[in-house]
């Protein structure tokens, strides 16, 4: 094995025809450190001035092998993880395979050793390579290995007592996205991208923005537990969407506008069709529950209930009284309300909605349809007053 002076001499060598100074300096510093023992110094120098530099890239995947794993096991394990994740950006996904599943024995062997050191966090770190081990695997197209993995990590993460790092809660979501993704399942596919994108500290650093909102918006939809989409709306990863007609549609369905979802279905059915979006009953259907929640949302605020006449005037895809029962039965074993009803008098008793997250747009509803009633409360006020006169003066 070379010794630290040559590789680093070597590694620099390198990366000298970029005339990147600040990048060749910053190896000069790294035989200090390393010679001075400052591993902390040593692992900020690495994270902050090289493997963030994109002129870095040539030399990263020899610099991890040759260099940093000399004192692995001196610095933050976190932190080496993702050098190595940052040297196999590059790098045939069967290789990166192989690395990762060496840096796991590694590490495992270091924690063995260190089963009395209470400052390691040895799960949270074998969480973190095993999810970046099962995403590789499903990249190569191995499902069940990758699958057995994440069902594994899972499990850890369920009996966790104390939070673990952002990194490691990123690197799990993102894996169980791709996952619930392979398997078709948008239900959990847009609940985990929720706890993705809640780990994610800076979007200005996460790639591929446009195809992560892209996949979010279409598990939504298709999507058959998903009946709000104020979550993503209002996540500013949602202006990096770039289809407007997918835009038009989570709004249109989340607003109950008829007008905006006829429109995005009628202008770009064979978009939506290319996007796996088929089942344009189902998504009518979803329109209707959407609309039907939207509805009552709004004639909560100052009634109990609301009457059929109302809904088939403001849900024009629904024509009798029969459909609107049916949806409303519908929407209580969906648990997304709770009531009765009132077949005698034509109407929906309401007891419960579930909690929603609004958009600024029905915020601004829900704010006028709050002055109304206050105007109302005020004129009845009024009335009282002024009817009530004479015998307010008598006492």
């Amino acid at each position: 094995m070379e010794d630290i002076s040559t590789v680093l001499v070597t590694l620099r060598e390198a990366i000298e025809p970029t005339n990147d100074m600040e990048l060749i300096n910053a190896f000069y510093q790294l035989e200090d450190m390393y010679d001075r023992k400052l591993w902390y110094q040593l692992t900020e120098l690495l994270s902050t001035s090289i493997y963030s530099n994109d002129n870095s890239k040539s030399i990263r995947l020899k610099l991890f092998e040759n260099f940093i794993l000399n004192f692995y096991n001196k610095i933050n394990q976190l932190k080496l993880v993702e050098f190595q994740l940052l040297s196999l950006e590059d790098v045939e996904l069967t290789e990166a395979l192989d690395h990762l599943i060496s840096l796991k024995a590694l590490i495992d062997d270091k924690l063995k050793k260190n089963d009395d050191d209470e400052s390691i966090d040895s799960d949270g770190v074998l969480i973190f390579v095993d999810s970046e081990i099962a995403k590789t695997k499903l990249k190569l197209g191995l499902y069940d290995e990758a699958i057995a993995i994440v069902d594994e990590v899972t499990e850890k993460i369920e009996n966790f007592h104390h939070k673990l790092d952002n990194k490691i809660y990123s690197s799990y979501y993102s894996t169980k996205m791709e996952v619930m993704k392979f398997k078709k399942n948008y239900n959990s596919y847009y609940y985990n991208s929720l706890l993705y994108l809640a780990c994610i500290q800076d979007l200005a650093t996460l790639p591929n923005k446009s195809l992560i909102i892209q996949d979010i918006c279409i598990n939504a939809v298709l999507g058959d537990k998903i009946y709000n989409f104020g979550e993503i709306l209002m996540n500013p990863i949602f202006q990096y969407l770039k289809q407007d007609y997918l835009k038009a549609l989570l709004v249109s369905l989340n607003e109950g506008d008829l007008k905006g979802f006829n429109s995005a279905l009628n202008a770009h059915s064979q978009d939506l069709y290319s996007l796996g979006i088929t089942n344009l009953d189902s998504l009518r259907e979803k329109f209707c529950i959407m609309s039907f929640i939207e509805l009552i949302s709004i004639h909560a605020n100052s009634s109990k209930s609301v009457k059929f006449e109302v809904v088939l005037k403001n849900i024009e895809l629904i024509n009798t009284a029969e459909e609107i029962e049916s949806l409303i039965m519908k929407c209580l074993s969906l648990g997304l309300v709770k009531g009765s009803i009132n077949q005698v008098q034509s109407r929906f008793e309401i007891s419960w909605i579930q909690p929603r997250i609004l958009t600024k747009s029905q915020i601004s509803k829900m704010n006028e349809n709050l002055v109304q009633w206050s105007d109302k409360v005020n004129g009845l006020n009024k009335y009282m007053s002024d009817a009530g006169k004479e015998l307010w003066i008598a006492n």
